[in-house]
């Protein structure tokens, strides 16, 4: 007479996932990447090659590791070695270098 009960389903939770890549502060693209070992942690963008070495607690993850580091750069006490400013001059030189030669020809 009466029927089957409907079964109630249960909503499912996303839990938002913790990024492995996040934004270079120096030159906006997504390409830093972290890897933190013995409370250490190693940050290095793959694109414009800004590295930085610092110590973090046992709980810091990923992302706290990333914060901490994006304070650091915009204070002002991650410096940028002049290596790394003389490899971006030459580059920019040399693209300039190129576009005079087409424009004179």
């Amino acid at each position: 007479m009466g029927g089957k009960r409907k079964k109630r389903t249960k909503p499912i939770r996303v839990r938002p996932k913790v990024p492995s890549t996040f934004e270079c502060p120096r030159c906006g693209k997504v390409s830093i990447n972290i890897k933190i070992k013995n409370g250490m942690a190693n940050i290095t963008c793959g694109a414009c090659g800004l590295h930085a070495e610092i110590e973090v607690p046992p709980v810091f993850d990923n992302a706290n590791a990333y914060g901490k580091f994006l304070d650091m750069y915009l204070e002002g006490e991650i410096k940028i070695s002049d290596e790394e400013n003389n490899q971006k001059e030459e580059e920019e030189n040399y693209e300039d270098e190129g576009k005079s030669e087409e424009l004179h020809q």
